[in-house]
């Protein structure tokens, strides 16, 4: 029977949601690191091989934004008084707001360079993230 009597579902559930947004600040802030190349830089270069050193500091920084996004992400079920459900679909949507918005804010900010459409965004993310930083 599915799952073990033993296992408290609500707590495993819970631990992931802590563990796997910590995994991915610790992902994240690592790249910060002096002499690394920060995660959304190597996912701007899938398409781009030179960036200008102004998208440069802007991918540091938007690095440095995801981790403090996934550090909140994590600590917030140990926090929340919300109920499980409550705070995945509140991670979810801010993760899903977070990634859309900055693809629309980016043009903007930097009108002369060409970038990806959401789609190529999301498979350019999906290539690094799985082939590692």
């Amino acid at each position: 029977m599915w799952p073990p009597e033993s296992l408290d579902v609500p707590i495993v559930w819970r631990a992931v949601s802590v563990v796997v947004p910590g995994w991915f600040a610790i992902l994240f802030g690592r790249t910060l690191r002096a002499g690394q190349v920060p995660l959304i830089e190597r996912i701007a270069r899938v398409r781009a091989s030179t960036l200008p050193s102004a998208l440069c500091r802007y991918t540091r920084r938007l690095t440095a934004v995801w981790c403090a996004y996934f550090v909140i992400a994590a600590l917030l079920p140990l926090t929340a008084s919300l109920p499980f459900g409550g705070i995945s679909a509140l991670v979810w949507s801010g993760t899903i707001v977070l990634f859309v918005g900055e693809h629309r804010l980016r043009p903007r900010i930097f009108p002369s360079q060409d970038f990806p459409s959401l789609m190529q965004q999301v498979r350019d993310t999906w290539s690094v993230l799985r082939f590692g930083p």
